[in-house]
């Protein structure tokens, strides 16, 4: 069901998101300021005594520090904000050798990309302390207007020693305007941890390619692309049952031979009657 406007103003104090995001603004301001000072120094210190070799176990330090410190934003930024975000990227596993993990990790859009984030939270840092330093100052004003009140003293002096004391219908109308503050301020800050969560996105949102394990890959098949002999299709074979098979008829046995007659030489040689036929006419 949807939530009306007044249940998604005053719930606000019961999303888990606001607090956290709190906690983040909280951070943000003394965590950019080390990140930065840290950076300016190292490098500028790394960079000047490279020449005597001294700078460059300082340089090596700055840069895992460089990669540990956007490991934690990253964290901050998924668990905090909420933000979509990448894990830390590490581009030296793909290849050999100690030079060639150096090219790839400063040859990596996100190695930069994670520096200019880390550079960029001072500024963001500045905001979220000002944000909540103002936010923080109105409400503690609104709170203070019915206890000047009841207390009898000046809410504010002037010069000559006197001061001004908030009457009463002031001091009344301070206790719900700094209830209701309190839920204005979670909602600024939480739209401002909304801009802060998309910077991060925007930075560290650069996921590393995922490789197949070797394992896993298969050379394809070699396609040969001779033409293929043409293949007839092999009969219909019904299946409905078939009659069964006349039984055999036996071969009639074969005709005796009449033997041959003799012919009429033959038969005077040796001296047998031959029979003449007779070629009268009846």
């Amino acid at each position: 069901m949807k939530q009306s406007l007044l249940g998604r103003f005053f719930g606000v104090v019961a999303r888990p998101r606001t607090w956290t995001s709190l906690l983040f603004n909280m951070l943000a301001f003394p965590l950019g300021l080390f990140y930065f000072v840290f950076f300016v120094t190292g490098l500028s210190v790394g960079l000047g005594l490279v020449i005597i070799w001294v700078g460059i176990p300082i340089l090596l330090l700055v840069v895992g520090a460089w990669w540990l410190f956007a490991a934690f934003e990253r964290l901050q930024a998924e668990y905090l904000l909420g933000a979509d975000v990448a894990g830390s990227p590490r581009p030296w596993e793909d290849v050999e050798g100690i030079w060639g993990r150096i090219k790839a990790h400063f040859g990596s859009a996100s190695t930069w990309k994670d520096l200019l984030y880390l550079l960029a939270k001072l500024g963001f840092g500045i905001v979220s302390f000002t944000v909540m330093v103002t936010l923080a100052a109105v409400e503690a004003w609104l709170v203070a207007l019915p206890i000047a009140h009841f207390v009898n003293v000046h809410l504010i002096t002037w010069g000559n020693g006197s001061g001004w004391t908030p009457p009463l219908w002031l001091a009344l109308l301070g206790v719900p305007c700094a209830i209701l503050w309190v839920f204005v301020s979670l909602h600024v800050l939480n739209g401002w941890s909304w801009i802060c969560a998309r910077w991060a996105e925007l930075l560290l949102r650069d996921r590393p390619a995922v490789r197949a394990p070797a394992a896993l890959v298969q050379p394809a098949p070699l396609v040969s692309t001779s033409p293929q002999p043409e293949v007839a299709p092999a009969p219909l074979v019904s299946t409905a049952p078939r009659p069964p098979a006349a039984p055999p008829v036996p071969p009639a046995p074969p005709a005796p031979l009449a033997p041959p007659m003799p012919s009429p030489a033959t038969a005077a040689r040796s001296g047998a009657h031959v029979d003449k036929p007779d070629s009268s006419s009846d």
